[in-house]
């Protein structure tokens, strides 16, 4: 029934924000304070640092986690931290996902990128599909994995069961079961891991079929499935901007029309000074926190930098065309036309960086220069 409510809710919501701007909202519950029953929040930021006696359903650009929830966690948005303690399951679906705390039962993903530091504790069975998956956690029974590339630092308690491109087993890992799985090329396993039980390895049917044909190159030379996550990454990172920061995203399209070449100059710019200051603030003991911030914030930037510019030249194709400015539909033809350009040898590569240039520049000063921007307009 909470499901329900909360789907409804969503719809509700989402519903809104695409008949008319709304403000950004920011929904905290505060460490030391308890909320009785189920947990409900939609909206640009979720943080959640007080108690939840009761499950949390939550959809948002940004989401985090730590403290502690009872129940369970349905979650999806752009990025989701969770350091807490979450005492059941989550089910999770994001374009980036860190878990670094404590999960009494399952964890189940759907995400572009998926992380699980080693102070992560799984209770339960891990199942994951990602682009790409590094997972140093502690996971109680079996992990099944599906992804592009996945490094394994984990003890699993149990199996191990993987529908891969590549894999690697550094010297931190353990599997006291069977590591079992199917993949193009043989997992890479360095002296020191650990598998207790038996090594199976399958190559794919198709592998077998087409190994050292042109089109085997073609489909497994490329990597596919880290195109197609990175592809459903960008459409769900657009569609999050159309609803739940419009406000951003008109900003920052005003600056890409109006100031296109000083987007791309703030682009070059960001790209030798971010490195700098993460430095500096990494060699400060106090930096620290703030030099792992901005790097999760750089890696969460440059994938996000393209989709302002595919909102930007798309609004004015397919405006050219008459379809609607910002519509989900153009927005829509214009990812597939970006990754159709972007695949082509060395072309590709140079509009690829140019869009990110153009959008990491436009989305940073739009950030900082919001408010006379909407002054101006």
């Amino acid at each position: 029934m909470g499901l329900i409510l909360f789907i409804i809710t969503a719809l509700a919501w989402t519903g809104i924000y695409a008949e008319e701007p709304q403000e950004e909202t920011v929904i905290v519950l505060p460490a030391g304070q308890v909320h009785e029953g189920d947990f409900f929040a939609v909206g640009r930021s979720v943080e959640i640092s007080g108690t939840v006696n009761g499950d949390v359903y939550l959809f948002a650009g940004q989401a985090m986690i730590d403290g502690v929830v009872s129940g369970d966690v349905l979650g999806s948005g752009g990025s989701i931290d969770i350091s807490g303690h979450v005492m059941r399951n989550c089910r999770l679906c994001g374009g980036q996902i860190l878990l670094s705390g404590l999960i009494g039962g399952s964890v189940s993903v759907v995400a572009g990128n998926l992380q699980l530091l080693s102070s992560s504790n799984i209770g339960g069975n891990l199942v994951a599909i990602a682009g790409n998956i590094d997972t140093g956690a502690t996971i109680d029974e079996s992990a099944t994995l599906v992804a592009s590339n996945v490094r394994i630092s984990s003890h699993i308690h149990q199996n191990l069961l993987g529908y891969v491109g590549k894999m690697r087993l550094t010297s931190k890992a353990i599997v006291d079961g069977n590591l079992d799985y199917r993949s193009n090329t043989v997992a890479w396993i360095d002296k020191g891991a650990v598998v207790r039980g038996t090594i199976l390895y399958h190559p794919s049917v198709v592998h077998q079929m087409m190994e050292g044909t042109w089109l085997y190159k073609i489909l497994f030379g490329s990597q596919v499935l880290a195109l197609l996550m990175n592809f459903i990454y960008t459409f769900v990172v657009g569609i999050l901007l159309m609803k739940l920061f419009s406000g951003n995203l008109q900003t920052t399209l005003h600056f890409l029309k109006n100031h296109t070449w000083k987007s791309f100059l703030y682009g070059i710019l960001l790209i030798i000074v971010l490195p700098l200051v993460f430095l500096l603030l990494l060699i400060t003991i106090l930096g620290v926190p703030f030099a792992l911030t901005l790097l999760a914030a750089n890696v969460v930037g440059f994938y996000t930098a393209k989709v302002y510019v595919i909102f930007w030249s798309s609004n004015w194709l397919f405006g050219r065309m008459g379809l609607q400015r910002s519509h989900l539909l153009s927005f829509f033809l214009g990812v597939i036309l970006y990754f159709a350009v972007t695949s082509i040898p060395v072309v590709g590569h140079a509009i690829a960086i140019a869009a990110l240039l153009l959008g990491l520049g436009a989305g940073v000063v739009a950030q900082t220069k919001g408010p006379l921007f909407k002054r101006a307009s």
